[in-house]
C-alpha cells in the first residue's frame, strides 16, 4: 500500500468517527414549518382565525329563517288550547269561532315571523375585544352585554332540531354571575362557531389557545 493510499485511508477512519451535526433551520423558518403543519391538521381545516381585530361581527343570515320558524312553531300551543276552549264552550254550534280560533295564533305568528327577523338580524352583533366579549342585540328593548373575560368560566356550542336542519350552531357563554350566568350567540356557523368557543375558552384561560 502507497503513502497517498494510507492517508486516504486515515481520512475515511477519522470522518467515519466523527457523528453527523444535525442542522438546526433558522427560528423564523422553524415556526414557519410548525404553523403549516398545525393549519394542515384536520381540526383546523375549515375552523377560521378569529382575531382580536375589535369589529363587530354578525350572524349566519340563515337565522332569519331558524328564527322564523320557531315563532311559528311556538303558534302551535296556544292554538291547540283556543280551540280546545271554543269547543268546550260552543260545542260546534259555532264552526266559525272554532276555526277563527285555531287560525288567530297562527296568523298572528306569520305576520311577526314576517317582520320581526330580519330586523332582529339587522342588529344582532357580537364582537371579540381586548378583555371583553361585547353583545349588541334586541328589537323593542336593546340589550347591550359585556362579559370580561375573567368571568367566563366555561363556553359550549350546541344545535336544535331546526338549526341542524339549517346548519347553524349557537355558542353558549357561561359566566360567574348570579343572575342571568348563561348567554347565547345563536345563527353561526358550525365553524364560526367551533372558533369562537376555542378563541373564548383560550382568552378566559379555560383551556389552551390551540
Amino acid at each position: 500500500m502507497t503513502d497517498r493510499d494510507e492517508r486516504g485511508a486515515a481520512d475515511l477512519e477519522l470522518h467515519a468517527e466523527v457523528p453527523a451535526v444535525p442542522v438546526t433551520p433558522p427560528i423564523d423558518e422553524a415556526y414557519a414549518i410548525a404553523n403549516a403543519i398545525t393549519l394542515e391538521l384536520p381540526m383546523h381545516e375549515h375552523v377560521p382565525a378569529l382575531l382580536l381585530d375589535n369589529q363587530p361581527r354578525a350572524l349566519a343570515p340563515r337565522v332569519v329563517w331558524s328564527w322564523r320558524i320557531s315563532m311559528m312553531t311556538q303558534a302551535m300551543f296556544p292554538s291547540l288550547l283556543l280551540g280546545v276552549g271554543v269547543w268546550l264552550i260552543w260545542r260546534l254550534e259555532h264552526v266559525w269561532w272554532l276555526v277563527g280560533a285555531v287560525a288567530a295564533p297562527w296568523l298572528l305568528a306569520a305576520v311577526l315571523a314576517y317582520r320581526l327577523p330580519p330586523r332582529r338580524y339587522a342588529v344582532w352583533r357580537y364582537q371579540i375585544t381586548d378583555d371583553a366579549l361585547r353583545l349588541d342585540r334586541g328589537v323593542m328593548v336593546r340589550v347591550e352585554s359585556v362579559v370580561p373575560y375573567t368571568r367566563i368560566q366555561h363556553v359550549d356550542t350546541e344545535q336544535g332540531p331546526i338549526e341542524r336542519a339549517l346548519g347553524l350552531t349557537r355558542v353558549i357563554v357561561h359566566t360567574a354571575s348570579g343572575t342571568g350566568s348563561t348567554l347565547s350567540i345563536p345563527g353561526l356557523t358550525p365553524a364560526d362557531a367551533a372558533a369562537l368557543r376555542e378563541r373564548l375558552a383560550a382568552l378566559a384561560g379555560v383551556v389552551e389557545p390551540l
